[in-house]
């Protein structure tokens, strides 16, 4: 015979209840009417024993409380880690800046022979900046044009 409707909510509401109480998660008052209900009612027991079965598996495969010894070696490695971790990131940051200071002086190396030592290609430019000095020079001397000659 199946149960009626209300009989379906009413252990629903109860297997709710049931949960809560075998979580800690009730009153004091919720949790003695939960006792006296599995007194009388052999599902809502078989119900905690299933239960109480599972939480006993799941405790098997919980890993035990990490000792203080086994969290210190775990802090170590760890902090060894970030060390050896640190000490590589300043050996490639050491090497780029021995890299940057190489290019840096062959750089101004080039430059400087290019700029001191070669005097072909400083004439050049000393030739063309006199050659425009000369050129403003004559535009700023020469008499303005008589806009009414030339028609």
């Amino acid at each position: 015979m199946k149960p009626h409707s209300s009989e379906g909510s009413a252990n629903k509401d109860w297997q709710g209840r049931l949960s809560a109480w075998f979580d800690g998660e009730c009153s004091d008052l919720d949790a003695a009417e939960v006792r006296a209900h599995l007194m009388g009612s052999p599902e809502s027991r078989a119900q905690f024993q299933e239960w109480r079965s599972l939480r006993e598996d799941l405790a098997l495969l919980q890993p035990k409380e990490a000792s203080q010894d086994r969290l210190e070696r775990m802090r170590l490695r760890f902090e060894d880690g970030m060390a050896n971790e640190v000490f590589q990131v300043s050996r490639a940051l050491r090497s780029w800046n021995v890299a940057a200071a190489l290019l840096l002086t062959l750089g101004m190396g080039m430059w400087l022979s290019d700029r001191f030592l070669s005097s072909g290609p400083q004439d050049t430019y000393a030739s063309q900046a006199s050659d425009l000095d000369a050129a403003i020079e004559e535009l700023l001397n020469r008499p303005p044009a008589d806009s009414t000659a030339t028609h």
